[in-house]
């Protein structure tokens, strides 16, 4: 297991090195996480915000808001700053958001038999998205445990309020709420997992060296 973790971690750490030296690709990454902030937030979930209660705001516009934490977590490691509870809730957001996206599409997929171009889009960039975060997990061994965990437990609050409070996106009618909390629920616990899983690797003698 640590050499299957030591594997992904050096692999994450030289793409996530090589999108960091070189500019072009740098700024493509964060011009597209700020497109994706801002036509998800006004077009996708603008009608939503207006329609919600302002407390439920910060948890509305998920993959948008992930792609912006993203790129705030992105623009910090550049500038040299050490990982921190932003790191640790721009890497979850967008793993949980980007493998909801895609599994909430192929299964829509699955049910009507219907691909539409903008479907398959969306796809490919939420796998992008989930992509990002994935790049970050390795440097959440900087971060403590319980920062970590804050950072799960925001996600669950997000289930809480999405799909308790009726806040959820917009599903097709081939899918039912169940369904999508359920998704997203069991995410948000394998992600909790995964933290733990990462405290281990933190205190281990290969994470030491690292």
């Amino acid at each position: 297991m640590t050499q299957i973790w030591q594997l992904a971690s050096d692999t994450a750490r030289r793409l996530l090195q090589l999108i960091m030296d070189v500019p072009l690709i740098f700024w493509a990454c964060m011009l597209g996480d700020l497109l994706g902030f801002l036509i998800g937030t006004v077009i996708w979930y603008g009608p939503q915000l207006m329609r919600a209660p302002w407390w439920a705001w910060p948890f509305i516009p998920d993959c948008p808001l992930a792609a912006l934490l993203g790129l705030f977590a992105y623009m910090r490691l550049r500038a040299h700053q050490p990982a921190d509870w932003l790191t640790v809730l721009a890497s979850l957001s967008c793993i949980k958001y980007g493998i909801w996206t895609v599994i909430f599409w192929t299964t829509k997929w699955a049910n009507t038999g219907e691909y539409l171009p903008l479907e398959i889009g969306l796809v490919i960039v939420h796998l992008a998205l989930m992509a990002q975060g994935l790049l970050l997990l390795p440097a959440l061994l900087q971060v403590t445990i319980p920062v970590r965990l804050i950072g799960v437990a925001w996600l669950a609050l997000s289930v809480v309020v999405d799909y308790g409070f009726g806040h959820h996106p917009v599903l097709d009618p081939s899918l039912t709420r169940f369904q999508a909390g359920t998704w997203a629920a069991v995410i948000t616990l394998m992600l909790g997992i995964l933290m733990l899983l990462l405290a281990r690797q933190s205190t281990s003698p290969a994470a030491s060296t690292t």
